[in-house]
């Protein structure tokens, strides 16, 4: 015999005696009708979905994708004008979609669509965006030859402030030099070698105590706003050349490698020993030293997205392995290590746009998107050695080292003019220096000092 009955309704559990509430179940069953619950639907927030550029490129774009999280049973559908190039279906927030195989300065138009069981929900606005151009190969060279007698000359480094005014520096032994004149005066070396758009001059600058000192390193600003770095500073400032030193605040003492800056209100000096200078216009001071790596060269750039200037440093110990190397980011008043996994022990020069590519040369090719990623090598270059890296945009970079190697990419393609293109030879470029259409490139053939200028057509 039934003793009871059990009711469901609405996720109650509704329990009936029986027998003496067995007469009573119509009214509850009409009570329970009566008092059905009137539900009303929630409304969502409307759906959100964006489509902003991120970064291009000559043949690739980055698009970033903005999105609430869907839910496993939506998609996201992306299209390229007419073709579809994503499917993104289950869980998906903010993410960075690439898109590649596109063709150069190029137009195309991207949209994207949420979709829940095949029906549109929302819809992002359309963005356009047109891809980089290539930039031209075909460069004129024309290569200038220094000393080589009393002596091995050589070139360190150089800097364009236009076609009509280049500075490169090093060490230069000629005829004349290094014996006594006619009055019985020692004839030192020279120095440095300017170009006035029509010859090179060599030139000699002297400094207090020893009289002569190579110079390692040259950045200008314009004409009369010139710098050279020894194991002193020197500037131009378009009426005398002002010397810095121990006396006056410099603290030197040691090789000045490199020099950058966003103005000689703001300028960094590196070099030996892991030295690292900077200057504000009135004070010196010393960010690092003493480090067993030297550093060899320093990049800055502004980062589009933030808007703040992002400056690099490299150092090794050149053509010495399981040495140290290091990567160091200049913030404010100090020294950031930035990750180097992926890099090769000796790595000399580095060059970047920040947010879209960074480039580290030496023993190889290595590159990223992000400051943080692993190192990527290039395995297409040959195999000689990278000393410099320059370039006026992500699709227009060239590289030089050893035995004559000039490379250049257009953002597609890396040409390398040594070899068939351009014969080996006993010789090296250790700098660059790249502005517009003009190049120079500075190093060694034998015991002369030497100068490369391409322009390109």
């Amino acid at each position: 015999m039934v003793d009871a009955i059990i009711a469901i309704y609405n996720r109650t559990i509704i329990f009936f005696s029986l027998p003496f509430h067995f007469f009573l179940l119509p009214f509850y069953f009409l009570f329970l009708i009566s008092c059905e619950k009137q539900t009303t639907p929630v409304t969502l927030p409307n759906p959100q979905l964006t489509l902003t550029v991120e970064d291009l490129a000559v043949t690739e774009a980055w698009l970033r994708l903005g999105a609430q999280e869907t839910a496993a049973e939506q998609q996201i559908i992306i299209w390229r004008d007419s073709s579809e190039i994503y499917n993104l279906s289950g869980a998906i927030a903010d993410t960075t979609i690439h898109d590649s195989a596109l063709f150069p300065a190029h137009n195309y138009t991207y949209r994207a669509e949420l979709r829940k069981n095949g029906q549109k929900i929302v819809g992002a606005d359309p963005v356009s965006i047109t891809t980089m151009d290539t930039t031209s190969h075909n460069f004129q060279w024309e290569i200038f030859e220094f000393g080589g007698v009393h002596g091995s000359s050589v070139l360190y480094d150089v800097a364009i402030v236009n076609e009509n005014d280049i500075w490169a520096v090093g060490e230069i032994h000629t005829a004349e030099t290094d014996t006594f004149d006619s009055l019985g005066n020692w004839v030192p070396p020279y120095n440095a070698v300017h170009w006035d758009g029509l010859d090179w001059e060599l030139r000699r600058f002297m400094v207090p105590g020893p009289g002569f000192g190579e110079i390692y390193s040259v950045f200008a600003f314009g004409p009369n706003d010139v710098w050279m770095g020894q194991g002193s500073a020197r500037h131009w400032d378009g009426q005398q050349w002002i010397i810095y030193n121990s006396n006056n605040g410099f603290p030197g003492a040691f090789r000045v490698r490199k020099i950058w800056g966003t103005s000689s209100e703001n300028l960094y000096f590196v070099g030996e020993e892991g030295n690292i200078v900077h200057y504000n216009g009135q004070n010196w001071r010393q960010m690092g030293y003493g480090l067993e790596v030297d550093m060899h060269d320093i990049w800055g750039a502004i980062n589009p997205q933030t808007g703040e200037w992002e400056i690099l440093i490299v150092g090794s110990k050149a053509f010495q392995v399981n040495h140290a190397k290091m990567l160091l980011r200049v913030e404010g008043q100090y020294l950031k290590t930035v990750p180097d996994s992926g890099l090769a022990w000796t790595v000399t020069g580095l060059w970047f746009m920040p947010g879209k590519r960074y480039y580290v040369v030496g023993d190889g090719v290595f590159s990223i998107r992000h400051l943080g990623e692993i190192w990527q090598a290039n395995g297409t270059h040959p195999l000689l050695y990278k000393s410099a890296i320059r370039g006026n945009d992500i699709n227009d970079i060239l590289i030089v080292g050893a035995f004559g190697l000039v490379s250049h990419f257009n953002g597609i393609s890396w040409h390398h003019y040594a070899g068939s293109a351009w014969p080996l030879f006993d010789g090296y470029y250790g700098e660059v220096a790249y502005k517009g259409n003009l190049m120079v490139a500075v190093g060694q053939i034998g015991n002369k000092g030497l100068i490369l200028r391409g322009w390109r057509q």
